[in-house]
């Protein structure tokens, strides 16, 4: 299966996280990528996946994880799913992981001053 388009990086995100990226770059999801979600994260998996276009076209908020440069899109559902998405070095982003943070992770890095918020209702 070739990689589709599940989103895009938009200017709001770039703008917030200050990434070199142009507004539009398109978030892809391969065979591995769905692969290393259902593996990793299996219940986050099977309990998110369905939302993972949704929350990357409107995430509550974004953080740029400045180890690897991956980008976390968040969204609180019933519980704060992050998709991760990786840029490749030929300037290629994917989704590469789904995960939920526990209340405390996620206060932990909205105190911290670590989540950018990508809505209006969004207020780390």
């Amino acid at each position: 299966m070739k990689a589709r388009q599940v989103g895009i990086i938009d200017e709001k995100a770039i703008e917030l996280l200050g990434l070199s990226l142009p507004a539009g770059t398109p978030i892809l999801l391969g065979e591995s990528n769905i692969k290393h979600m259902q593996e990793s994260h299996p219940e986050d998996y099977q309990n998110y996946f369905d939302h993972l276009e949704d929350i990357l076209a409107a995430p509550d908020y974004v953080n740029l994880n400045p180890r690897d440069n991956s980008i976390k899109y968040i969204k609180t559902i019933d519980k704060h799913v992050v998709i991760g998405v990786r840029v490749s070095t030929k300037g290629n982003a994917f989704a590469r992981t789904i995960f939920t943070f526990e209340e405390w992770k996620f206060k932990q890095y909205a105190d911290g001053g670590y989540l950018k918020a990508h809505t209006k209702k969004a207020q780390p």
